[in-house]
């Protein structure tokens, strides 16, 4: 790519991700259901025909503005593996960072929820696109999943995890309790305490899990 092409797609990405932006705010205070796409535009000071040359509909605009926010997640909680970290330090960090990272985001959530019944129910109509970024959106999931299960496995070969559950089993129970806190969060529509929050559910966990100090065997 010469430096003409390269400045082109630097001036798109920063376009695109305004659209963005601008559809979390539209997609928070409508809804996926009520948002319109000339809504989006003009959020983001576009027109809605320049708004087309970067998607073309609104179940675009969110499944790319999900899967940017997951890029984001994950960056995150691999920032926060470290090889010497305790199981238990870890775990809290990474709930106080998913907590704190879809608390910011109560109203969106509930879009998404308003979106994932609209497509269920026109799972015949999604298009090939639509399937390809749904599809990439599923395996960054998967990949949160898998820090996850290795975490786990790690704890219990250092004697930091006593639990004789099947890794995967754990690693369902613990996402479980974060994404019911979270769904409390959208019934109220407000975020809740993070710290007090994360505090609990891993004073919660550890019990359960008979969680022990590192050096324990």
């Amino acid at each position: 790519m010469d430096q003409k092409e390269t400045r082109e797609q630097f001036v798109r990405d920063a376009k695109s991700g305004l659209i963005l932006d601008a559809a979390r705010k539209v997609f928070a205070e409508k809804g996926f259901h009520e948002a319109r796409l000339e809504e989006i535009a003009v959020q983001a000071g576009f027109s809605k025909a320049a708004l087309y040359n970067y998607y073309s509909d609104k179940e675009s605009i969110f499944l790319s503005l999900a899967n940017r926010d997951f890029d984001r997640l994950l960056d995150v909680l691999k920032n926060n593996l470290t090889p010497q970290a305790k199981f238990i330090d870890l775990l809290e960090k990474n709930v106080l960072t998913v907590l704190s990272f879809f608390g910011e985001h109560v109203a969106f959530m509930l879009a998404a929820d308003n979106f994932r019944s609209a497509e269920k129910a026109n799972v015949e109509k999604l298009s090939e696109y639509h399937e390809k970024l749904f599809s990439q959106f599923k395996k960054k999931y998967a990949y949160i999943i898998d820090i996850l299960n290795e975490t786990i496995k790690s704890a219990k070969q250092t004697g930091e995890i006593l639990c004789e559950l099947d890794d995967q089993i754990i690693s369902r129970y613990i996402i479980s309790i974060v994404r019911g806190t979270l769904f409390d969060w959208r019934m109220h529509g407000k975020k809740g305490d993070v710290d007090k929050e994360a505090g609990n559910i891993v004073a919660f966990l550890g019990k359960g899990l008979n969680m022990q100090p590192r050096h324990a065997q």
